[in-house]
């Protein structure tokens, strides 16, 4: 900790407080002090207050909640300051974030005061592979099994109820391949307009969660109406998928179905849905949620069956977590494929320990889960780490652990993985490093 005459010379400068001739209100604080102008300087200016019995104690380390009762009233006078001084209120803003917001202080409304844009960004670092080198992308051709990912996210505030997002990503990239990938380009767009304090309606291209994740975890191109209360959140978003695969679906009898590449596809290629969503709490422990997803038919290109609807289902007891979800097409395909027809659902059960939260070292969490995804499952792109979404099943364990504040390690591994006909597809594994800043 900071003494209080260092912390209040530091907050002087932030502030740029130049008030002239200022009296000093401190018994203990004599023009003999170092410190004397500075302190008299934010005592006239209302940023320090000092003891009810009119001493300053600049020998007294400084606790955090006082120097964030500092920065608090550092936001109030943030005009005074320049650029430097704004970026380092910003830098103490989110240091002191947990005790501002004990006094009552939203962080997020003082970061709209100092600076319209806020530049955050994530790093990873991964190495994957297959005991069975020639299945789902992992070829022996590859001259690595390592790749790594770099993305830059620009959030600037409009007004005091919109916001827009911008983030850049390199994609992920192979290393040692130099033809890998297309470079960076533009992978989130958007605008949020905030309608009072539940309300909020999203457009643009977006990331898009739908449930638990297990169908889909990533890029939508549309717009989502949201409403976050205290127990119950609900939505409805409507546009394309625009990551991950799905087959073509079935227009009569002679069709085959076909994988689309939803990423690597054109607009009107892609699937277009609308999809209702809620969850809420019941009671202390448990989350339940649903959700409808309704294809946009498309004549020949889609069929007339590919609605997904699905549940989920959280169990929280205070480090042990246990949850799972379930999804399916409306109807299944008996008359085309007699033999795999019905096999359209998919689904995760698991159990978990640990408080892993990679903004706090040496926080971590294992947990283990079994997932069963049919021949034609509705999962897209899922959040789960796993090399198929169709016609698997197998075990996965998993280990979260945090080597540093926004630092974490995680490993997986997928182990007596078969098909719906119950060949082996052998092992699966995973281990990333993860920064954010």
């Amino acid at each position: 900790m900071k003494k209080r005459f260092a912390a209040v010379f530091a907050a002087t400068a932030v502030l740029g407080v130049t008030t002239a001739f200022a009296a000093n209100p401190f018994s203990d604080v004599t023009p003999s002090d170092w410190a004397y102008q500075s302190v008299s300087q934010l005592a006239a200016a209302g940023v320090i207050n000092g003891y009810p019995d009119g001493t300053f104690q600049g020998q007294k380390n400084i606790t955090r909640y006082e120097m964030a009762q500092m920065v608090a009233k550092a936001m109030a006078n943030e005009a005074r300051a320049n650029a430097e001084q704004q970026a380092m209120i910003n830098r103490l803003a989110d240091e002191f974030s947990s005790e501002l917001n004990n006094l009552g202080v939203r962080v997020a409304n003082l970061e709209n005061k100092v600076g319209n844009v806020k530049v955050t960004g994530d790093m990873r670092l991964r190495y994957k592979g297959t005991e069975k080198e020639d299945q789902n992308g992992f070829s022996g051709d590859k001259k690595s099994k390592f790749d790594f990912r770099g993305r830059i996210q620009f959030n600037a505030t409009v007004n005091e109820n919109t916001s827009a997002t911008v983030r850049l990503t390199t994609g992920d990239h192979e290393f040692g391949d130099a033809d890998d990938g297309n470079g960076a380009e533009i992978d989130n767009a958007y605008v949020t307009h905030n309608f009072g304090k539940d309300f909020s309606l999203t457009a643009g291209r977006f990331d898009a969660f739908i449930g638990n994740g297990l169908i889909y975890d990533d890029v939508f191109d549309g717009a989502s109406l949201a409403y976050n209360g205290e127990k119950v959140n609900a939505s409805v978003t409507h546009g394309y998928f625009m990551a991950g695969d799905l087959f073509k679906g079935i227009v009569n009898e002679k069709d085959t179905p076909q994988v689309v590449d939803f990423e690597n596809s054109t607009t009107d290629k892609n699937l277009s849905a609308t999809v209702f969503q809620v969850n809420g709490k019941i009671g202390t422990h448990a989350t339940l949620g649903a959700f409808y997803a309704l294809a946009n038919q498309n004549g020949e290109k889609w069929g007339e069956d590919l609605d997904i609807y699905g549940a989920s289902l959280d169990l929280n007891f205070n480090k042990v977590w246990v949850g799972g979800e379930y999804a399916t097409f409306k109807s299944d395909f008996k008359d085309f494929d007699p033999d795999y027809g019905n096999d359209n659902d998919a689904w995760v059960a698991g159990i978990g320990y640990g408080d892993y939260d990679m903004s706090k070292e040496g926080t971590w969490g294992v947990k283990v889960q079994y997932f069963d995804e049919g021949v034609y499952s509705p999962v897209i792109s899922s959040t789960f780490v796993q090399p198929y979404r169709r016609d698997y099943k197998a075990w996965m364990a998993t280990v979260n652990y945090a080597l540093a504040k926004n630092v974490g390690l995680s490993a997986y591994y997928a182990f007596n993985a078969e098909n719906q006909d119950g060949e082996d597809l052998g092992d699966f594994y995973r281990a990333q490093l993860n920064y954010k800043f």
